[in-house]
């Protein structure tokens, strides 16, 4: 838990000015034992709202308390415009949205990035150009290609892994 509290307040440290970190802040971070990657703070009535985001899941800190969201309950989200003063718009799946019309602090575009829904994108793949880069030569593969991808980008699966477990590639020895 002590590991997750200093990789977060380094990440947060890095994204906003420390003005406006707050012993509240602080205390949520530490009690929550979540690792934290991307903080924006957003003026909402009158006071600082904290938008975090860890690897599965986007919270709110407001005052003393912390809201969990999945982030596969995200249907879409809009990057109107950058900070200061950004503007992000978050809709779940519920219906419930979250328009953050002041963002003062914080990566606004690297906070939606995190946050937006992933799916496996079902792409269509041609045959093998002799000389290019490798490509599926089945199409039926594709779906099986992008969860690869997406498990690799997640962190499950090194590089190496997702090398010898695509079949697009072509494996030298094999």
């Amino acid at each position: 838990m002590n590991d997750n509290y200093e990789v977060s307040m380094g990440r947060i440290h890095e994204a906003i000015p420390k003005k406006w970190i707050t012993d509240e802040l602080m205390k949520l971070v530490k009690n929550s034992g979540v690792r934290f990657s991307q903080v924006i703070i957003n003026h909402e009535n009158g006071q600082n709202v904290f938008y975090l985001t860890s690897i599965k899941d986007f919270y709110i800190a407001n005052g003393n308390s912390l809201k969990q969201f999945h982030k596969s309950d995200v249907e879409s989200v809009k990057f109107v415009k950058p900070v200061p003063h950004g503007e992000v718009i978050i809709t779940l799946k519920s219906g419930e949205t979250f328009q953050l019309k002041d963002i003062i602090a914080g990566r606004a575009f690297d906070y939606i990035q995190d946050v937006k829904p992933r799916t496996i994108t079902l792409a269509g793949y041609d045959n093998t150009i002799r000389g290019e880069f490798p490509q599926l030569l089945d199409p039926d593969h594709a779906e099986e290609n992008d969860r690869l991808r997406r498990w690799m980008q997640d962190g499950h699966i090194s590089h190496y892994q997702y090398d010898d477990a695509n079949p697009a590639y072509p494996k030298a020895g094999k």
